[in-house]
């Protein structure tokens, strides 16, 4: 039995780890090659705003003029709770 998991894992399991990479790589390489030159462009585009937006929604999360807000929320909804 532990044999024949040696031998799975150390012959099975890479093959097809490796057979699934390549055909990510393929499916990667056929898609790249559809979009045209605009279509790239448009999706760059499309990445850095949404890049930017993240950028600026971690700010705003980490920022402790927001913590401190959601602080005194939570605050007020616990009393809100302990009076009801």
């Amino acid at each position: 039995m532990t044999f024949v998991l040696i031998i799975l894992f150390a012959f099975v399991l890479p093959i097809v780890v490796i057979g699934t990479w390549t055909s990510h790589k393929k499916d990667m390489a056929k898609l790249n090659a559809s979009l045209n030159s605009s279509e790239k462009t448009n999706v760059l585009n499309e990445l850095a705003a949404v890049k930017s937006r993240l950028e600026v929604l971690e700010a705003i999360v980490t920022d402790k003029k927001y913590q401190l807000s959601q602080e005194i929320s939570d605050l007020r909804s616990t009393e809100k709770s302990r009076i009801n």
